[in-house]
């Protein structure tokens, strides 16, 4: 848990959680403190209910709270980044063409969008490609041949 992203009322605010719901899972009704079996393991463990950020929003004061044990509050917890990854993959990172143009010229290699399709241009060569990761690739291709050839 990151306390710094909690309101300072925090304690009070879960014990309230924990009492509206009856000291009871909201989700599956397993009581707090009762005994359970571990999956793995086998080993026995006592229930703690947490009062769980159905919204994801800790740093909300009034933020809306459920009584969940560990297993349920896990499973909503995937439940919500499964969500947030199928809006962009795991992984992945959307980047505009501006974006990486700006970041290919500060490393010296200039491209520039024109009806033909992308030129660009590094160290003294030059081409044209259809789009920009095309201009990137064929740039760096370039790059390696030439100082391929120069350590011949």
């Amino acid at each position: 848990m990151q306390h710094h992203l909690y309101p300072d009322n925090w304690k009070k605010r879960s014990q309230a959680c924990l009492e509206q719901a009856n000291y009871r899972c909201e989700h599956c009704g397993m009581p707090h403190g009762s005994m359970r079996v571990g999956k793995h393991r086998h080993n026995l463990y006592f229930v703690h209910l947490h009062a769980a950020h159905i919204n994801h929003d800790p740093h909300n004061p009034q933020a809306e709270l459920r009584a969940l044990c560990p297993s349920c509050h896990m499973r909503h917890d995937r439940k919500t980044e499964r969500k947030q990854v199928a809006a962009r993959r795991q992984g992945y990172q959307v980047i505009s063409i501006a974006r990486l143009v700006a970041h290919a010229r500060s490393a010296g290699l200039h491209i520039i969008q024109e009806e033909s399709g992308f030129t660009w241009s590094i160290d003294g060569l030059s081409g044209v490609a259809s789009d920009v990761l095309d201009a990137i690739g064929l740039a760096l291709h370039c790059l390696t041949r030439e100082r391929i050839e120069v350590h011949k």
